[in-house]
């Protein structure tokens, strides 16, 4: 006879990532919000943290906070507890179905960009995994991180437009001030995005935060369709959190001229797609 026992619990397996995964101040009582943390996933002292963002702008250091009911997608740099204006949010990639559209959209009007609805009852995180089902495309997205990388899994339903796209530009608190691309075959992408005071980002750009995020990608995919979306931002355009998530601001993103098949770009607000 051969016996067997349940599965001994680890102690990561009691880990909650959720918990003080908020930002909202009125909950809080008090003007920097709750725990300011995210719940996606990461290694101890890794470089990438894969993670939900819901909001771009404000006090919203990690990027995520739970009272939030959209996802406008998911990045691969993470700021986690931080009392200050954030930074971070970089290389924003977005699984999505149907027409581009080269803004995220509101919290509250999801529908006029490409940031989708999502139920907590479809959300998962553990120690090193999270999960969600993204509700306006029917997309299940999954997420681990390793330590100098990370992998995203998404399942797509059946559609005649299956597309996902990185926002290269977005930036916690702000944006990047400058980005390249280039498509190296038909599955890899790589690049850089300058993210500089100029834009935003730590303590609003009062931190100083100058930094550069390089990103190579591959795709388990070819490529079908490829597109870099760049919008025209004038040299005079303030570029802070405040001035980023502005309507005039964001009629500039939305109105991004595209173009197709490229194999490399620079620019000031660069997006890249493929369709499969």
């Amino acid at each position: 006879m051969t016996g067997c026992s349940d599965r001994v619990q680890q102690p990561a397996d009691y880990v909650n990532p959720f918990i003080g995964a908020s930002t909202n101040m009125e909950k809080a009582g008090a003007s920097h919000g709750l725990g300011k943390t995210f719940p996606g996933a990461a290694t101890p002292f890794g470089l990438t943290q894969l993670s939900p963002n819901t909001i771009t702008g404000g006090d919203n250091a990690s990027g995520y906070s739970n009272e939030h009911t959209t996802i406008e997608g998911f990045a691969f740099t993470q700021m986690s507890g931080t009392g200050w204006y954030g930074d971070l949010g970089n290389f924003l990639v977005m699984p999505v179905t149907g027409e581009l559209k080269t803004a995220a959209g509101k919290e509250e009007k999801p529908e006029e960009g490409y940031r989708s609805r999502y139920s907590k009852e479809d959300e998962t995180a553990s120690a090193g995994y999270y999960g969600v089902t993204l509700t306006d495309y029917g997309i299940r997205a999954e997420m681990t991180a390793a330590p100098h990388s990370g992998i995203m899994r998404f399942t797509f339903p059946e559609h005649n437009q299956s597309r996902i796209q990185v926002d290269l530009a977005r930036r916690v608190g702000g944006t990047s001030t400058h980005q390249f691309i280039q498509v190296m075959d038909d599955h890899t992408i790589r690049g850089w995005m300058k993210c500089t005071p100029e834009g935003g980002g730590w303590g609003n750009g009062d931190g100083k935060a100058d930094y550069t995020v390089y990103f190579y990608a591959q795709f388990s995919k070819p490529f079908i369709n490829t597109g870099v979306w760049s919008a025209e931002i004038p040299d005079s355009c303030v570029r802070k959190r405040e001035e980023v998530t502005s309507p005039e601001y964001q009629a500039l993103v939305a109105q991004a001229p595209v173009f197709r098949n490229v194999q490399e770009m620079e620019g000031k607000h660069l997006g890249f797609f493929t369709e499969f």
